[in-house]
């Protein structure tokens, strides 16, 4: 009897841990969710209020468009949440992924058509047909990720002996001809981007520290040395991003973020200075009228930050931090190498985004063309984030398969 009371003991515990598993892992799913919406919603009315400048048809036109595409946004959303996410990590999907990045890059690098490759301030990277645009080198970050994820998840999933360092060489390996195409395109800020999402998976994989600091200490070194280079003997040859990099050096040591020479800038600082404690309200904001140009997208977070003041920048900086957090559960809480890397190359995909955006509106980091994520309206960005959202929310419903 002492027996058989036991394992039912057992078998009720066992039950019991069971419910309370899938109650987690449904929680995190709609947590998600709701934080998402969340920051789509802000965005859509920072969006309109950044609008509010032009006439009633074309805020009417914006309006459509800007909807049409968080539709698009929702349904990829949703298809990718539903697919399993191991079909991605073979080596043929590394390969098709790869073959088709390179291809792609080149053909918008250098395909004599400008109506349809078009260079947009001083670079490419978009494909625009009968008035709509996608920008190629955002939407191709899902799957650079997915590659870099299933590079490191080589050989742990599957019981196969693979050096770490292995794996890590063949990441640089992706890096460096990514990097490559990116300054083909002349896209140096997604460039950087990439390399950013690259080292945070770095730090975050089972790398021992004493091989992780001297590769992050090498980057960091490295693009410092850079960085100086290109500020001293770049101005023949460095074009926009020279004056980019000088403006930003210049400023931060100097503080000459004037009104010439660094307008995006220092009309960006002036709205969030003027912005004050609660800010001016929403739709009061005067930094949108002209004054901050890409005011919709790469400067969005200056109007909001006029308007709904330094209270307002906290609340979205703490829903960007619990986000970032829920991504980085999920990615704790996998079982799986793939589905950990996968996750955790997410967050650092939005983390860094949000970090470089948020640091170029306040003049912490050069204008590098990068949107904030949800609150940016740029439709290739959001296209992106939703996909790499439904991804994170993929592998954590699988696990609802392994209990």
């Amino acid at each position: 009897m002492d027996t058989n009371l036991y394992k039912k003991m057992n078998d009720l515990t066992k039950v019991k841990n069971r419910e309370e598993e899938i109650i987690r892992i449904r929680k995190r799913t709609q947590n998600i969710i709701i934080i998402c919406v969340i920051l789509v919603l802000i965005g859509l009315a920072n969006f309109y209020s950044a609008i509010l400048r032009f006439d009633t048809k074309i805020v009417f036109n914006k309006m459509i468009k800007h909807i049409t595409i968080l539709s698009l946004a929702c349904i990829s959303f949703y298809i990718t949440s539903t697919i399993n996410f191991n079909i991605f990590k073979n080596k043929k999907m590394r390969f098709l992924f790869l073959t088709l990045g390179i291809v792609l890059f080149l053909i918008v690098a250098f395909f004599p058509a400008p109506t349809i490759f078009p260079t947009i301030n001083g670079g490419k990277g978009w494909i625009r047909i009968k008035g709509f645009s996608l920008q190629i080198t955002e939407l191709f970050k899902i799957p650079y990720i997915i590659m870099i994820a299933s590079l490191f998840a080589r050989g742990k999933d599957d019981g196969t002996k693979i050096s770490p360092m292995k794996n890590t060489m063949s990441v640089f390996l992706y890096l460096g001809i990514f990097i490559f195409l990116l300054l083909c395109l002349k896209d140096l800020g997604t460039g950087i981007h990439y390399v950013m999402i690259t080292f945070f998976l770095i730090f975050m994989s089972d790398l021992k520290d004493k091989i992780i600091w001297p590769i992050i200490s090498i980057g960091v070194s490295s693009l410092t040395i850079f960085s100086f280079l290109f500020y001293k003997f770049g101005e023949s040859f460095g074009g926009y991003k020279h004056h980019r990099l000088k403006i930003f050096i210049d400023g931060l040591l100097e503080n000459k973020y004037d009104r010439f020479e660094a307008y995006q800038i220092y009309q960006s600082l002036v709205g969030f200075g003027t912005g004050g404690l609660f800010g001016k309200g929403y739709g009061n904001g005067v930094q949108k009228y002209s004054y901050i140009p890409e005011v919709e997208t790469d400067f969005a977070i200056s109007t909001f930050g006029e308007e709904m003041g330094l209270v307002g920048m906290f609340l979205i900086l703490v829903t960007f931090l619990i986000l970032f957090t829920l991504i980085m559960n999920v990615a704790e809480n996998t079982k799986t190498y793939f589905g950990k890397y996968l996750v955790a190359s997410v967050g650092g995909y939005f983390i860094t985004q949000v970090i470089i955006n948020i640091g170029v509106a306040i003049g912490l980091i050069p204008v590098l063309g990068i949107p904030l994520p949800f609150i940016s309206s740029g439709g290739s960005s959001l296209l992106a984030l939703s996909v790499a959202m439904g991804l994170v929310v993929s592998v954590n419903n699988s696990k609802l398969k392994e209990i």
